[in-house]
């Protein structure tokens, strides 16, 4: 194979990365170091299914006759349901908040409660993004361009400031235990599904790509499954979950673009240019994903693992949307 000439180099070197998760592996690419802040965010954002699959592993043994068939994860239930909140790599709501609300300003979960640094970074360079997109005429387009590059530098330097042992830990050990080998594994076992009635094909790759038959699981879960001091009337509905995981996802990506992105980028103008437009690209559809969870209330939190709840199956016909 030819060595590629310095020329190709820099070709390669002048385009930014345009990342797209669509499932573990691809997540895994586009939060790897130095973007692990990008899937702490990620797993941050879709904290209810942590909640949902602790659920799950209390019901497990409170009705052992509906949990007949499993596929062999009885294990992965049993483990989540007497070591969470008291193993490193299996930490409770409590501990998950400690590593979420020092970095993005809010604990785990949606919320429009935010403060902090990252709240306000993100808002300002979502905002340029905006203004350059839904720009009416192209005589100030350099000027709307500049405005992006000059608000994403400190979102940049404060993303780039959290990198260290502390959040690669958080990313690379503990919660991919909790999520995808424990909680993710628990919701996408046909088994766990037909016992709340869903019985269709789901996708593998989820939740790190959309899935209307997991939506529908979610929803379900979250509907009969309630903890005993949990408000009635609340759940989560298959349109805030396909909400807060299109947020997720969007996020992860934009977070890790800004965080690749340098600027004077590109061997040519237009290189240059690109390399902004895909920036502003990235920023603004995760402002669109946020824009739709402005009017959702945010998820109920599960009573603190040194607590057992107490789980109850709720009548179906009483419920109401999380929406207000």
């Amino acid at each position: 194979m030819p060595v590629p000439s310095v020329t190709e180099k820099e070709k390669t070197m002048a385009k930014l990365t345009d990342h797209n998760i669509s499932d573990l592996n691809s997540f895994d690419g586009v939060t790897k170091d130095p973007r692990q802040v990008a899937g702490l965010y990620f797993y941050s954002v879709l904290d209810c299914l942590v909640d949902l699959a602790y659920k799950v592993s209390y019901d497990f043994f409170k009705k052992p006759h509906l949990y007949i068939n499993l596929g062999g994860i009885s294990s992965v239930l049993a483990k989540l349901h007497a070591q969470y909140g008291s193993n490193e790599t299996l930490p409770s709501t409590a501990q998950r908040d400690e590593i979420y609300l020092p970095i993005f300003g809010r604990v785990a979960g949606y919320s429009t409660n935010e403060e902090g640094n990252f709240p306000r970074l993100r808002d300002e360079l979502i905002n340029a993004a905006a203004a350059f997109a839904e720009r009416v005429f192209d005589t100030g387009v350099n000027m709307l361009r500049q405005r992006v590059i000059t608000t994403h530098r400190p979102f940049q330097e404060y993303l780039k400031g959290l990198q260290g042992d502390s959040v690669k830990w958080s990313k690379e050990s503990a919660l991919p235990e909790l999520t995808e080998k424990v909680s993710y594994t628990i919701l996408r076992n046909n088994g766990v599904a037909g016992v709340f009635g869903i019985n269709t094909p789901r996708d593998p790759n989820w939740p790190y790509t959309e899935d209307s038959n997991e939506d529908k699981l979610v929803e379900e879960i979250s509907k009969q499954l309630m903890w005993a001091d949990q408000p009635e009337g609340m759940y989560i509905t298959r349109e805030h979950f396909s909400n807060l995981q299109r947020a997720a996802l969007r996020g992860a990506e934009a977070i890790a673009t800004i965080i690749d992105f340098q600027e004077g980028l590109g061997a040519t103008q237009k290189e240059k240019e690109d390399n902004v437009d895909l920036l502003i690209t990235k920023c603004y559809t995760w402002g669109a994903a946020l824009l739709s969870l402005s009017s959702i209330r945010e998820t109920v939190q599960p009573t603190p693992a040194e607590q057992e709840p107490g789980i109850a199956r709720g009548n179906l016909t009483l419920y109401k949307s999380l929406k207000r």
